[in-house]
């Protein structure tokens, strides 16, 4: 078959498949109605239809020509000329002019409708612009509609450019020539699912931009149901994501927050007093964690008869106990809540109410809850409509401050109140007085014998004897009456609205007062018995009658003072405050104000506190072997007061051990600048000590040994040269501390001396036991002894048993020639004949 023939042929073909895809529009647009309004698909069908009639009409000439011819076949120029005979008619004219004209109209129609002619779609009710501009107004949002063959129809998304897409170029591709193999790998399943009648969800993220993209794929149908395709959404949700990770990871850290804290966060609606959320149950802070279960924690929430936005949360529906809906408070303290919900409801944003109230816990127990309250949320008119409060259980604190209360107003052994309390009561007591006209009485009692208690059954048969000492000094009050302990064995008795007693001579009141205090000698004379062994004390009673005008610690001031003088006068006695024990007491305090004036650096009165040194001498070779510091001290005016009359004071007060440290300070740095002005081999021969008195309530109240050494230590001195001085009654009476401590400080060569040797009791029997290196023969003995021969001998035989014992004897209070000549060379002598006290101590001899 010759190559013409094959020619017609393919022009039929050409011109049928035209005319097929001329029928399809056609059919199209009847169906779906656009037949008179798709003008651009009437206009492609025109188009069809005439190329098909062009190829038709070729066929047709072709063959014609072919057929007329055929002697001629063999010839190609007689083909030809027959083909320009038969295409060159009218007919050829018309429809090659009917071609161009269909495609230059098609051509201008082209730019206003786009590339809808590939797509199955092209026949929908709504119109391609239409469609486009919708797609294109979708925020963050790219629409694509492919075919059954995953081919692109429509593509608009402004995402795509940044993602490296050309939306335009898309449009015709299939999805495996438009991606890359890993992104179709991805997108492929999803969108065949789609095409298949499935609806799918995926997100995907881009490799580009790390944007994330939330996909959705949906079939899409024509009017009869078929599928046709797919659309596509592609939304770029990447600040949603980003700032639903920050919401959880908040949520989560909230959540750790409110598991890992010990308090519970409520919100409470003002108006009805209801918890309407609760970070966990209440139950959980008063009760602890259940035994079985997850442990309590922020989720689930209690939520109570509404949603919002607190929490994503389910309600519960079963309340623990009806007092979660007011915070658990008992029926007592629901106002408290209440109120403090009120207040907080008022407070500007930022502050807070904080207020404690009780919950009782499932057995049963009071448990204090402390509720720190803020305004949360407010209504539409502006007000306050929810508070939110941060609720902890502080039993303990609460607990501990209480005790911390009854410690301060109360003693813990015996239960009584202390010193606070007590003036507290006693002012009330001369409160009362004064509006009623009835007196008051005050007792002071301090124990006699409580240290032999101490000493000989420890301190827990002390404490026992305390327990029954308080005991039986209660039983003699009234209801009325007050009992305080204000020191270790001192207890104050206020015995309240006395009646006046007339005609008996006495003040008023003191009658009954004296019956009670007769009772508290009577009750404490039976013996206290702890662990088989009896205890005896008795008591030194000091009694004041309250006085108008009086002050709580002038009264109880009056009372020490009277009992001071009970003990002085022998003690188990009574003794009445009077006018004499008023200028007493008048004197103390000012002596007690002068002392500590002069020893506050920073005080701006002209008292001062001194030390002055006192020589000793050998009485053989009349060298000076030590000096004696002595304290001084000048009130305001510059009047001297007396040791004898200050050191008291200072003891009672507590102020002996700044006093005695002071002292001690002060004569070590003496005898320092002294041996810098007197070297050896000036007339000075042995090395000359400091001898310093120790007090009996400083020796038993401070460590000797570390004040000592850092003294020591401070000024370079070594121990040898250091004497301390104590009374004999204060070495008799030293507990075995003491006596420790003064053992350490003998073998370090502290030296240790007896003052006032021989006025005290069982001297001779201690001594040998005592860790001292010497004795001072008290003054006493002295001024007699060349007048009583008697102290004569007492001095002479004290010097003979230092020297068999070994120690040195130290005379005090020489003051005569005869006296002087009385005592042999072998001891050392001090006195007003030898040397006065001197702030400036001096080698000299003054005899």
């Amino acid at each position: 078959m010759s190559g013409w023939v094959w020619v017609v042929i393919l022009n039929g073909i050409t011109a049928a498949a035209y005319l097929g895809i001329v029928l399809f529009i056609v059919r199209g647009l009847m169906r779906t109605g656009q037949l008179r309004n798709n003008r651009l698909a009437v206009a492609t069908a025109a188009i069809f239809l005439t190329c098909s009639a062009h190829h038709l009409l070729h066929a047709v000439h072709l063959a014609a020509a072919v057929g007329g011819h055929a002697s001629h076949l063999d010839s190609g120029a007689g083909t030809v000329d027959a083909m320009r005979e038969s295409m060159g008619g009218t007919a050829d004219v018309v429809v090659t002019a009917s071609t161009a004209l269909a495609g230059v109209i098609y051509l201008g129609m082209r730019r206003f409708y786009g590339a809808l002619l590939g797509s199955p779609s092209m026949f929908d009710d709504a119109s391609e612009a239409r469609y486009r501009q919708l797609a294109a107004n979708l925020p963050h949002t790219t629409v694509l509609v492919v075919d059954c063959d995953l081919r692109f129809v429509l593509v608009e998304g402004a995402e795509l450019v940044a993602e490296g897409y050309d939306p335009r170029r898309m449009e015709g591709q299939l999805l495996r020539d438009t991606v890359t193999p890993e992104v179709y790998a991805q997108l492929e399943p999803h969108y065949r699912a789609a095409v298949a009648g499935d609806e799918t969800s995926f997100d995907t993220v881009s490799s580009r931009t790390g944007a994330i993209f939330q996909v959705k794929a949906r079939p899409l149908r024509d009017s009869s149901g078929t599928i046709v395709g797919a659309m596509v959404l592609s939304e770029d949700v990447t600040a949603e994501r980003e700032a639903r990770t920050e919401l959880e990871q908040a949520r989560a850290f909230r959540d750790a927050v409110l598991t890992a804290s010990p308090d519970i966060t409520t919100v409470t609606d003002v108006g009805t007093g209801q918890v309407t959320w609760a970070s966990r149950s209440l139950r959980s802070l008063l009760d602890g964690p259940p035994e079985e279960g997850p442990p309590d924690g922020p989720s689930p929430n209690l939520r109570f008869g509404r949603s919002d936005d607190l929490d994503d949360l389910d309600d519960l529906d079963d309340l623990e106990a009806p007092e979660d809906r007011l915070d658990g408070a008992v029926a007592e303290d629901i106002g408290v809540v209440r109120a403090a919900d009120r207040q907080a409801a008022s407070l500007p944003e930022g502050e807070s109410v904080t207020i404690r109230y009780r919950a009782r816990a499932a057995d049963g127990s009071l448990r204090w809850l402390s509720r720190r309250t803020t305004p949360f949320r407010r209504g539409p008119s502006g007000e306050v409509a929810e508070v939110l409060s941060v609720v902890r259980e502080v039993t303990d604190v609460v607990e501990a401050e209480l005790a911390l209360e009854r410690a301060a107003l109360q003693d813990p052994l015996t239960g009584l109140p202390n010193r606070m309390l007590l003036l507290d009561r006693i002012g009330s007591a001369i409160e009362r007085g004064e509006s009623t006209g009835a007196a008051a009485a005050v007792l002071f009692c301090d124990l006699d014998g409580f240290k032999r208690v101490n000493d000989t059954g420890g301190h827990a048969a002390g404490d026992a004897v305390l327990v029954e000492v308080a005991r039986r000094l209660r039983s003699v009050l009234r209801a009325n009456d007050s009992i305080a302990r204000v020191g270790g064995d001192e207890f104050v008795l206020v015995v309240d609205a006395l009646p006046a007693e007339r005609g008996s001579g006495k003040l008023a009141g003191a009658g009954l007062a004296e019956r009670v205090a007769e009772r508290i000698r009577a009750v404490l004379a039976a013996p206290i018995v702890y662990q088989g062994s009896q205890y005896v004390v008795s008591a030194s009673v000091g009694m004041v009658l309250v006085r108008k005008g009086a002050s709580a610690q002038e009264v109880l001031r009056d009372a020490d003072s009277a009992m001071y003088r009970a003990k002085q006068l022998g003690k188990d006695r009574i003794e009445l405050f009077d006018d004499a024990l008023r200028a007493n007491a008048l004197e103390r305090a000012y002596i007690e104000q002068t002392l500590r004036g002069a020893l506050d650096p920073e005080h701006r009165g002209a008292a001062t506190l001194t030390v002055a040194y006192q020589p000793v001498y050998d009485l053989g070779s009349r060298a000076l072997t030590s000096f004696e510091a002595l304290a001084r001290l000048r009130d305001d005016d510059g009047a001297g007061i007396t040791p004898g009359r200050f050191i008291p004071v200072a003891e009672d007060t507590g102020l002996i051990s700044e006093l005695g440290e002071r002292v001690l300070d002060d004569a070590l740095g003496t005898l320092v600048r002294w041996r810098a002005a007197h070297p050896r081999g000036s007339g000075v021969g042995i090395p000359v000590t400091m001898a310093v008195n120790l007090s009996a309530r400083q020796a038993q109240h401070m460590d000797m040994a570390a004040v000592v050494g850092a003294a020591l230590g401070r000024h370079g001195m070594a121990p040898e040269d250091l004497v301390l001085e104590l009374t004999e009654s204060v070495l008799l009476e030293s507990g075995s501390s003491m006596l420790r401590q003064l053992g350490e400080l003998r073998e370090l060569g502290v030296g240790i001396a007896i003052d006032d040797f021989g006025t005290g009791f069982a001297s001779l029997r201690y001594l040998a036991t005592l860790p001292v290196s010497a004795v001072k023969i008290d003054r006493s003995f002295t001024a007699t002894m060349t007048s009583d021969e008697t102290s004569s001998s007492i001095v002479r035989a004290i010097i003979n048993l230092a020297r068999d014992l070994h120690l040195g004897c130290v005379v005090e209070g020489i003051e005569t020639l005869a006296q002087l000549d009385a005592l042999p060379s072998s001891v050392q002598g001090q006195g007003y004949l030898l040397g006065r006290p001197a702030e400036i101590p001096s080698n000299t001899w003054v005899s």
